[in-house]
C-alpha cells in the first residue's frame, strides 16, 4: 500500500478511498522530476535573470518607490496608472509573455523540494494536500511532519501541493512580499501551487483578496468568471466552492506559461488545472487588499467618532427613552398605525445623533488607529539588503577570537541617518490611565514592524515612547525621508535629541548615508 492510500484510508471513508483508488487510474503516472530545469541545469540559479535585484537597489533611496517598481514588473508593459484605472478592483488582467525566466528569480521546483527537506514543514500548517475529482474538493492532509517522500507521493498520484506561508522558507519571495507591501501600504501574502499533469487541485471559487498569479514553471490552464452578482462583487470573505453548473461560461480561458501574469479582483470565480497541458504546473499566488475596503475603515472612524462623542456631547450620554422597545420591532409593524409619535420622535433623534457624529470626527486618530492594526501589526518586517546592513545598527561591535570586541564606536554627531523604510513606522498619540492619578493622559509612542516575525498575523508589534517635547523631531524624521539630514542640524546641540537618535539607532530604526565603522572618532 503507498503512502497516498495508507493515510487517505485514514481521512476518509471507505467509499471515497476505493473511489480515489478507482480515480488513479485516469492519472498518468509521472514522477516528480524536481532536480532538473527545462535545459537540464542542475542549478537553475545560473539561469534565472536578476532584474529583481536592480530594482531593489531602490531601498537605499525611498522604499515605496521600490514597491512600485515591482508593481509595474508584475503588470509590465501595462503602466500603473493604466492598471489602477481600468483593472485594479475592476476586472482581470492576462499578460502572456514569451519568457520563460521572467519569473525563476523567485522560486522554483528545486527550491520547493530543499525547502521540504531541510524544515520541518507541517501539515495544515505549512503545507496543504488537495484534490479536485468528479465535482469533490478534498484535503488529504496526514498528521504530522511533512516529508518529501510522503508529499511526492501524494503528488505522483494526482494531488495538488500548496505551501502556505513561503516567506519563512523562501528568502525570494519574502524579500518580494517585504518590498511590495512597502508599495500598498497592505498586508502582501503568497501561496505556491505545484500540481501534477491531468489534474486539478481546488473547486471553482472566489477569494476575497487581488490576487496576483505568477506562472514559474509548467503550464496551467485558467478559467476566470465574472462575480454572479453584485452582492459578490468586492467580496469581504472568499466564497464556498462552487458546482459548475452555478458559474455561467468564463470570461477567460487560457494556458499560461512561464514568464505569464494573471491579476483577479476580489470576488471573480476561477479554476485551473492541468488536465489538457500535459505537464506539471508550478505557480505563485501573491495576495493584497484583504479586509482593506472602505467598509474595515469605517468601522473604526464611526467608534473612533462615537468615543469622542460620549466624551464632549452629553446628548450621546442621555438614556434611552422609557418603552423605546415598544417604539419598533418586527411585531410592532403588525399594529396599526405602525408609527406612533413616540417612534417618530426617537426616529428623529437617532438621526440627529448620526448627524452630529461628523463633528466628533477626528480622520488623522481613525487613520493612526485602523493602519496600526490593519497594517504595521501584521506586517512582514523590511528585508534588509547586504549594503544596508553596513549603515545600520547591525554593522556595529563584533566578538574577536580573543574574547575582545572591536574597539571602535559609532559617533552618530557627525552622520547623516533617516528612517530605514517609509512605511515601518507609525507615531500614534494614544489614551492610557495614569494609575497614580486616576485620569487619562496622552502618550506619543512610535510604533515599528522591524521585529515583526515573518509569519503574517498575530504579531506584538514593538514600540518607543516618545518624550511629548521630542515628537517635533520624530516628525521631522518621518517629514523628511527619503532624505538623509544631518544629526547634528536635527539636534542642534540638545543633549535629549542626541539621546532620541541613538535610542532610535540602536533599536535599528535608522540607517546612515554611509558605512558606520567610518563615522568613529
Amino acid at each position: 500500500m503507498s503512502a497516498f492510500e495508507y493515510y487517505a484510508k485514514k481521512s476518509i471513508t471507505e467509499d471515497n478511498v476505493n473511489r480515489k483508488r478507482k480515480n488513479k487510474k485516469k492519472f498518468k503516472k509521472t514522477p516528480a522530476k524536481i532536480a532538473k530545469t527545462e535545459n537540464g541545469d542542475e542549478n537553475p540559479k545560473k539561469t534565472r535573470i536578476h532584474v529583481l535585484n536592480n530594482i531593489y537597489n531602490f531601498n537605499l533611496k525611498d522604499s515605496s518607490k521600490t514597491g512600485q517598481k515591482l508593481l509595474e514588473w508584475l503588470i509590465h508593459p501595462k503602466s500603473i496608472n493604466d492598471f489602477m484605472r481600468d483593472h485594479w478592483e475592476k476586472t482581470i488582467l492576462h499578460v502572456p509573455r514569451n519568457s520563460s525566466n521572467y519569473f525563476s528569480q523567485l522560486f522554483s521546483l528545486t527550491e520547493l523540494d530543499t525547502i521540504l527537506r531541510e524544515n520541518n514543514l507541517q501539515y495544515g500548517t505549512n503545507v496543504d494536500i488537495t484534490s479536485y475529482t468528479d465535482n469533490v474538493r478534498e484535503t488529504h492532509n496526514p498528521v504530522g511532519r511533512a516529508h518529501p517522500h510522503v508529499v511526492w507521493d501524494y503528488y505522483n498520484n494526482g494531488c495538488s501541493v500548496r505551501l502556505l506561508n513561503p516567506q519563512l522558507f523562501a528568502p525570494e519571495i519574502y524579500k518580494f512580499m517585504a518590498n511590495l507591501q512597502e508599495y500598498f501600504g497592505s498586508l502582501v501574502g503568497c501561496n505556491v501551487y505545484l500540481t501534477p499533469p491531468f489534474s486539478q487541485g481546488f473547486a471553482p471559487h472566489y477569494d476575497d483578496i487581488e490576487a496576483f498569479v505568477v506562472q514559474v514553471d509548467g503550464e496551467k490552464h485558467w478559467r476566470v468568471y465574472k462575480p454572479r452578482s453584485e452582492f459578490e462583487t468586492l467580496p469581504r470573505t472568499s466564497s464556498r466552492n462552487f458546482h459548475q453548473d452555478e458559474i455561467g461560461e468564463p470570461i477567460l480561458d487560457v494556458i499560461l506559461r512561464p514568464g505569464d501574469f494573471l491579476y483577479m479582483p476580489r470576488g471573480y470565480i476561477h479554476q485551473a488545472d492541468t488536465l489538457f497541458t500535459e505537464t506539471h504546473s508550478l505557480h505563485l499566488t501573491f495576495s493584497s487588499y484583504q479586509q482593506n475596503s472602505m467598509y474595515d475603515f469605517l468601522q473604526v472612524v464611526v467608534n473612533n467618532s462615537l468615543n469622542n462623542a460620549v466624551k464632549n456631547d452629553i446628548s450621546y450620554r442621555s438614556g434611552l427613552p422609557v418603552g423605546y422597545q415598544h417604539f419598533g420591532g418586527l411585531c410592532e409593524l403588525e399594529k396599526s398605525p405602525p408609527r406612533t409619535v413616540q417612534r417618530q420622535q426617537f426616529e428623529n433623534q437617532i438621526n440627529q445623533l448620526i448627524r452630529n457624529l461628523k463633528n466628533h470626527l477626528d480622520l488623522d486618530h481613525a487613520i493612526d488607529k485602523f493602519s496600526l492594526k490593519n497594517y504595521y501589526t501584521n506586517s512582514l518586517p523590511p528585508s534588509i539588503c547586504d549594503v544596508e546592513m553596513l549603515r545600520t545598527v547591525a554593522n556595529g561591535a563584533k566578538m574577536l577570537p580573543d574574547g575582545k570586541t572591536t574597539g571602535e564606536e559609532v559617533n552618530l554627531e557627525i552622520a547623516e541617518v533617516k528612517l530605514i523604510r517609509r512605511n515601518c513606522f507609525r507615531l500614534v498619540e494614544e489614551s492610557m490611565l495614569d494609575e497614580e492619578t486616576d485620569r487619562m493622559t496622552n502618550e506619543l509612542r512610535l510604533y515599528y514592524n522591524l521585529d515583526n516575525s515573518k509569519q503574517l498575523h498575530g504579531n506584538d508589534c514593538q514600540f518607543v515612547v516618545i518624550p511629548d517635547e521630542m515628537g517635533l523631531f520624530v516628525k521631522k524624521l518621518f517629514n523628511m525621508y527619503p532624505s538623509f539630514i544631518k544629526v547634528s542640524d536635527l539636534c542642534d546641540d540638545n543633549e535629549q535629541v542626541m539621546q532620541l537618535v541613538n535610542d532610535l539607532w540602536e533599536r535599528g530604526l535608522l540607517i546612515t548615508s554611509k558605512n558606520i565603522t567610518t563615522l568613529s572618532n
